[in-house]
């Protein structure tokens, strides 16, 4: 063999090994109670919730992929992700500045919501003898509204003209209302059903339909990690398409059981 040949069947197999070495995506995601990711604080817990155990899946559908989760709150998912100190988060809805940020699956120069992890809605709740009401486009006078610090609904509410009074905590939330210092909450249905059927004390709050909106939510790439590996981050948002086709409804019946009972 000659040393030509040699050098470029090494050179080859040093390539080949490095394309199959296992690559380490560090992903962030909120430290907050809910059916997508249990328990409060940095902690993961044995459960750890629907959308977490759907990207834990994910090496099984793309061996490269090594994951290494962390829980911040999500303000701090957000920066850390435009700065690079993790790789991915989720859940993030499509915000055009959120780009900035990082990457979505797009086509057509909008979010592919075929490779997203989940649909939500956000509801609006309210003191069952309050005047507040939602139609679907407006309310039935200019509220005071909480909502979640960092979540998408609250550009959306101040674009309408609407003051909104952001806070870190559900519960903190739902005693701004009993209190009198909030018309009404605009939070994720899933999560404000959730604190008001394992809080008594709310039991004055209801939730108003229809529904303030509905988001597509994704596993959002940083820029940097994007440019290192583009392809795994399609095989990712591929992948991820297939388990919340195949796993999300078992996921779902799973985390509702363990919270009813």
């Amino acid at each position: 063999m000659s040393i030509l040949r040699a050098l470029v069947l090494c050179l080859a197999m040093t390539a080949s090994l490095a394309h199959a070495q296992v690559v380490e995506l560090r992903v962030a995601f909120e430290d907050k109670d809910t059916y997508d990711h249990t328990g409060a604080g940095t902690a993961i817990p044995d459960n750890p919730g629907v959308a977490v155990e759907m990207v834990a899946m994910l090496p099984s559908r793309v061996p490269r992929l090594k994951i290494q989760f962390s829980r911040k709150p999500w303000a701090r998912c957000l920066a850390e992700l435009e700065a690079g100190a993790v790789d991915a988060v989720f859940s993030s809805s499509f915000k055009p500045e959120r780009t900035k940020m990082g990457v979505y699956p797009m086509r057509d120069g909008k979010d592919d919501r075929r490779f997203r992890i989940d649909t939500k809605t956000y509801s609006l709740y309210r003191l069952i003898d309050s005047p507040l009401h939602w139609d679907g486009k407006r309310f039935s006078f200019p509220p005071r509204l909480v909502a979640m610090r960092g979540y998408a609904i609250v550009d959306d509410l101040r674009k309408m003209d609407i003051q909104v009074n952001e806070i870190s905590s559900s519960e903190d939330a739902f005693r701004m209302l009993l209190a009198g210092r909030a018309d009404g909450l605009a939070q994720l249905s899933d999560v404000g059903d959730y604190v008001l059927r394992k809080n008594p004390e709310f039991a004055r709050i209801v939730k108003v339909s229809p529904p303030l909106a509905s988001k597509d939510y994704y596993l959002q790439f940083s820029h940097q990690f994007q440019q290192k590996y583009p392809e795994l981050v399609t095989e990712a948002w591929k992948a991820l398409a297939d388990i919340r086709q195949g796993e999300h409804e078992r996921l779902t019946a799973k985390y509702l059981k363990q919270y009813a009972d």
